[in-house]
C-alpha cells in the first residue's frame, strides 16, 4: 500500500552553468544582474528578483535553480527586459549557477537589448 502524501524521489541531472553576477545601482537602490556580455564600456545584463511580477502585469520568468542563495520559501526570478548600462554602475561581482535552459533565454534578452542599444547608437553618429 502506498501511503498518503508520497512523492518520488526526482533527480534533476541538468546542466549547470556558472555566471557572474554583479548589484547595479539603479534610482530604487538596485538589485542583482546576470552578466551576459560587452558592448564597449557597458555590460548587457539581465535583472534578477524574488518576485514573479513586475509592474501591473509584466510576468518575470522563474528560474529552475536560484543563482543566488535565497531564504528557505523564496523562489528566483529573471527580468524578462535585458539591460545595457556602463560597467561602473555595476559592483561586487561574483559567481552563481544556474540552469543552461535559463541562461540561454537570459542570453536571447541580453541580445535583444544589445541590439536596440547598437541600433540607437548607430543613429547617432
Amino acid at each position: 500500500m502506498a501511503k498518503k502524501n508520497y512523492k518520488p524521489n526526482i533527480t534533476v541531472n541538468e546542466k549547470l552553468m556558472t555566471v557572474t553576477i554583479k548589484f547595479k545601482d539603479d534610482k530604487k537602490g538596485g538589485h542583482n544582474h546576470i552578466i551576459v556580455d560587452n558592448v564597449g564600456d557597458n555590460h548587457v545584463s539581465v535583472g534578477l528578483t524574488t518576485k514573479p511580477k513586475k509592474g501591473k502585469n509584466s510576468t518575470n520568468k522563474e528560474l529552475t535553480v536560484s543563482p543566488i542563495p535565497l531564504k528557505k520559501g523564496k523562489k528566483s526570478f529573471m527580468r524578462r527586459q535585458g539591460t545595457v548600462a556602463p560597467k561602473k554602475t555595476y559592483r561586487n561581482p561574483r559567481k552563481g549557477k544556474m540552469a543552461k535552459q535559463d541562461y540561454d533565454l537570459a542570453k536571447e534578452y541580453g541580445a535583444r537589448a544589445k541590439q536596440k542599444h547598437l541600433a540607437k547608437n548607430s543613429k547617432k553618429k
